[in-house]
């Protein structure tokens, strides 16, 4: 018997493949929270000692971090919490000459 092979093409973008309303800004939040995640990794900080830092409390910190508040939290709080860590978050606005995207680099 012969095995089919079936392949899904998608997007570069798993939430609008997921057919979130506002796929464009989830994916530059969830972008946003790995950067977040990475510096307090890599400064070897502990969540709580990190929320402290943030101005939130652990378990908040914990639910952004996770992803379980990513529609209710905005990309400001997102980047005032880049900027506790020292981290500097630069926003382009250009004319599109290709599908409207967010982009955050790292």
């Amino acid at each position: 018997m012969q095995k089919e092979e079936i392949m899904t093409i998608g997007s570069n973008n798993v939430f609008a493949d997921m057919e979130h309303p506002h796929p464009q800004e989830a994916l530059a939040k969830a972008r946003l929270i790995y950067r977040i995640t990475t510096v307090v990794k890599n400064r070897g900080l502990k969540w709580k000692d990190a929320a402290k830092l943030l101005g939130v409390s652990p378990k908040e910190f914990s639910l952004v971090v996770d992803g379980e508040l990513l529609d209710e939290v905005t990309i400001g709080q997102l980047t005032d919490y880049l900027a506790a860590l020292k981290n500097d978050t630069e926003i382009i606005v250009r004319d599109a000459y290709r599908p409207v995207q967010f982009r955050v680099a790292g």
